[in-house]
């Protein structure tokens, strides 16, 4: 999916636009035991209700895709015989009206699912009327195709803080105690993904908000298919492989330039928001360090390092590998930010024998917002 179909499908969360039919909720407290479950017809709930729940699934589906929307593969072999997808397809083409088929999908949620919290589960089922649209602008006016999907989330219940309240019938004010709140949701998914604007069965879209935790084990229950590896856990190891792999040829050139080809594909993808994401191979990589001068041996250690961390055909969302658009260098006692398209202004150097770190300092130069001057030796 494109960030594009993304945001298309969110703009449809709103209370005059949405089409959704079926709306199903489990509630589950700490100790995997379910509270209660619900089931309503999402179009009789009055419109404060709708608002509430759509932001939900709204917020389910903000931030990119590579990043925390991860467009999860299925094998030919999966689509024509799996437990996991023939669930998904149940769901989403009885609109969730096969209450045998909710409970076991909710129930693989409880079994795989560690919170640490109590939590609301909400499926919703939903069929977007796909208009084309004509070079100057224009809608057509009759729909060329649906799109049914089912899409879900997970949200935290959460206390809320002891307040003081007014009470209008009593006239005075009074305590509020603590209370626990439905929060923002922590993961979900989209089944089928929505790919060049129609239905993909291939695919689902799996939504973390969460980079740090996870959830590898309910993923693989629902869907049956493994996570990739996280994008911060991506970072982190791509830096760990370039300073290991290269040792004393990983210099500040050589990670300057790596950063600025991963920008650049970034910055690309931005202007080319009808095309997918580009992705960096492995043997893109090595051909820009083989560019740099990198020794024959060291490329070869970079590549097997690579294999071994990501995958020998892995293919990596730029952006998951750079912190920001631009460079942080730091030392034990120093920590210093430059802006990307002035990365050249930065050397290192061994002045007299004492690595350095020299900043060409080109135009007014200010301290703590105060105005100095560089003084001749």
């Amino acid at each position: 999916m494109l960030d594009k179909e993304v945001a298309e499908l969110r703009r449809r969360f709103r209370y005059q636009k949405n089409n959704f039919s079926t709306l199903y909720g489990c509630y589950v407290n700490g100790n995997k035991e379910i509270i209660t479950t619900f089931s309503r017809s999402f179009q009789l709930l009055d419109q404060d209700e709708q608002e509430k729940y759509l932001g939900f699934f709204r917020r389910n589906l903000a931030g990119n895709v590579g990043k925390n929307l991860l467009e999860l593969p299925f094998t030919n072999e999966q689509v024509l015989s799996s437990e996991e997808h023939t669930l998904l397809r149940t769901l989403r083409d009885s609109k969730l009206k096969d209450e045998e088929a909710v409970q076991i999908f909710c129930g693989k949620i409880v079994e795989h699912l560690d919170m640490g919290c109590n939590y609301l589960i909400l499926l919703a089922h939903d069929t977007y009327d796909v208009f084309s649209y004509g070079k100057d602008g224009e809608k057509s006016l009759e729909s060329e195709s649906q799109f049914s999907y089912v899409t879900g989330c997970v949200c935290p219940m959460k206390p809320s803080k002891p307040a003081l309240c007014y009470d209008p019938i009593q006239g005075s004010f009074h305590s509020k105690s603590e209370e626990l709140t439905v929060a923002p949701p922590e993961w979900g998914f989209l089944f089928p993904a929505f790919d060049n604007r129609s239905a993909n069965l291939y695919s689902v879209l799996y939504t973390n908000k969460n980079l740090s935790e996870h959830r590898e084990a309910v993923v693989t229950a629902l869907f049956g298919t493994p996570l990739p590896m996280p994008a911060n856990t991506q970072k982190e190891a791509f830096g760990g492989i370039l300073s290991s792999s290269l040792e004393e040829e990983c210099s500040y050139d050589v990670v300057q330039t790596v950063h600025d080809k991963l920008l650049a594909r970034v910055e690309a993808q931005k202007e080319q928001k009808d095309e997918p994401f580009v992705a960096v191979t492995k043997s893109d990589l090595k051909n820009t360090l083989t560019d740099l001068g990198v020794s024959e041996a060291k490329v070869e250690t970079f590549e097997k390092q690579f294999d071994e961390s990501f995958g020998e055909h892995t293919e990596i969302c730029p952006r998951n590998l750079l912190t920001g658009s631009g460079l942080e260098l730091c030392t034990d006692d120093v920590k210093v930010r430059v802006d990307a398209a002035h990365s050249d202004l930065v050397e290192t150097r061994l002045l007299d024998g004492k690595p350095c770190i020299i900043i060409h300092a080109e135009g007014n130069l200010t301290v703590n917002g105060i105005s100095v001057k560089i003084r001749k030796q």
